[in-house]
């Protein structure tokens, strides 16, 4: 047979969202659920304590109608702590409700996708590959300049409704607005590695006197790098140095290739 569980002592304050003796209410106290401290609070500071509270006791489940509007209007809240809290609490909730606000305005004008590296094909070989892509969204042209074979350069012209699911299936689906994040291509500020090493001292003594250290430039070409120009006028331009090719990378490759791949003959 279960054990019951106890319930706590004291009093429950709406407020402060604390269980108290009985001493610590008046007698209105006790009935409205508000502690004898709690009471002396403004207006203000009582409704944002009562958001707080529930904020940090916030489902993380699928949100009711009623609860993902109130949530919402508290991320505009007067109080910047509830609405900093909300604002949390809405991202945790709804991890990809920022990628999917910004899919609905990122229209691609223009891109260009090189890349220069080992890659597989769908029947696990590798291969070089030293080509760029170019998309115009304007004159719907689809470009490929091989480096690597004779072929040179190919372009073929889309439909306009071929375009614009080319366009919507790398912003939409491959989400290449946010490769950057993705792959930690963008370095941090505060380099954890270059702090240890000057910490210790391993290579402090190679800087001249007066002489500001510098970030070490890769060598060599990229092995991908992407450049996109979108509708709104931002502009994206992101490389990597690594060996390997990411997932979506190589997803937009293996697609815009089967453009340019020859037609099998049915007999």
């Amino acid at each position: 047979m279960s054990k019951k569980k106890k319930r706590p002592h004291g009093h429950y304050c709406k407020i402060c969202g604390e269980h108290k003796a009985n001493e610590k209410f008046s007698g209105k106290g006790h009935a409205a659920h508000i502690c004898k401290a709690c009471s002396r609070l403004s207006a203000a500071e009582k409704a944002a304590a009562m958001d707080m509270n529930r904020l940090m006791d916030f489902p993380m489940r699928r949100l009711s109608d009623s609860d993902k509007k109130w949530l919402k209007a508290k991320m505009h809240d007067g109080c910047p702590e509830v609405a900093d809290t909300a604002r949390e609490v809405y991202s945790v909730c709804f991890p990809y409700a920022e990628r999917n606000a910004m899919k609905k305005q990122l229209v691609i004008n223009t891109l260009s996708f090189e890349i220069n590296t080992e890659v597989y094909d769908g029947y696990g070989d590798s291969e070089l590959a030293d080509c760029r892509f170019t998309i115009d969204r304007k004159s719907r042209v689809l470009t490929m300049t091989d480096f690597h074979t004779d072929s040179g350069e190919q372009s073929v012209t889309l439909e306009g409704g071929q375009m614009a699911k080319l366009l919507r299936y790398i912003v939409h689906t491959l989400e290449i607005f946010m490769w950057e994040q993705d792959y930690c291509l963008k370095p941090d500020e505060d380099d954890v590695f270059t702090d240890i090493f000057l910490e210790e001292g391993i290579y402090e003594d190679e800087l001249e006197e007066g002489e500001e250290e510098r970030p070490i430039e890769p060598e060599g070409r990229p092995s991908w790098r992407v450049q996109v120009e979108y509708s709104n006028h931002t502009v994206q331009d992101i490389s990597s140095y690594e060996d390997y090719l990411p997932d979506r990378p190589e997803e937009l490759y293996l697609f815009l290739l089967e453009y340019f791949e020859p037609e099998e003959e049915v007999f």
